[in-house]
């Protein structure tokens, strides 16, 4: 079978993820599947007959994390700024070690910085979707479109310089 690729963007870096809704789980019956595009975030639809069978779930993260390590500032709000790491990044969130953790819900602006020599990617608004020890879960919710093309970049060649060769379930 054909490998797949987004069709607005043309990457082959797609991933399957979960059915929304009774069309979506009927549409399934005839293998007809959800994709999302791992960089340009494109949701998707197309017939494929590679499903995994009923024991392997599909992840309940819509995209892949890739390891990192990037030197990270949430600003909670006008007084708070919390200095961090991040452990793993995608296109819709991160893992932020640090020995401060937020609360859980909470909104803050996130800076994030590559590598020494390049210019700081700026979520304006990402909120605390989980807590563990010494480390938080983050959800990208808006950031500014110069930045959200930085975050892909960065992400394209986090895909390639991984040896993240395309796999539709992982």
């Amino acid at each position: 079978m054909k490998a797949l690729h987004c069709p607005s963007c043309g990457t082959p870096f797609v991933r399957a993820t979960y059915n929304e809704g009774t069309v979506e789980k009927l549409l399934g019956r005839f293998s007809v599947r959800p994709f999302r595009c791992q960089l340009c975030t494109r949701r998707f639809h197309t017939f494929w007959t590679g499903f995994p069978d009923a024991s392997h779930a599909v992840d309940r993260r819509q995209y892949k994390r890739l390891p990192v390590s990037f030197h990270a500032e949430a600003f909670a709000d006008t007084a708070h700024r919390v200095r961090g790491r991040i452990t793993d990044i995608s296109v819709d969130g991160c893992t932020v070690e640090t020995a401060e953790i937020l609360p859980l819900g909470t909104f803050m602006e996130l800076t994030i910085t590559p590598a020494s020599d390049e210019k700081a990617i700026t979520v304006e608004t990402a909120a605390v979707c989980s807590v563990r020890n010494e480390s938080m879960g983050v959800h990208f919710l808006e950031l500014p479109s110069a930045d959200k093309v930085r975050l892909s970049q960065v992400i394209l060649s986090l895909l390639v310089s991984q040896s993240v060769h395309p796999n539709l379930f992982s």
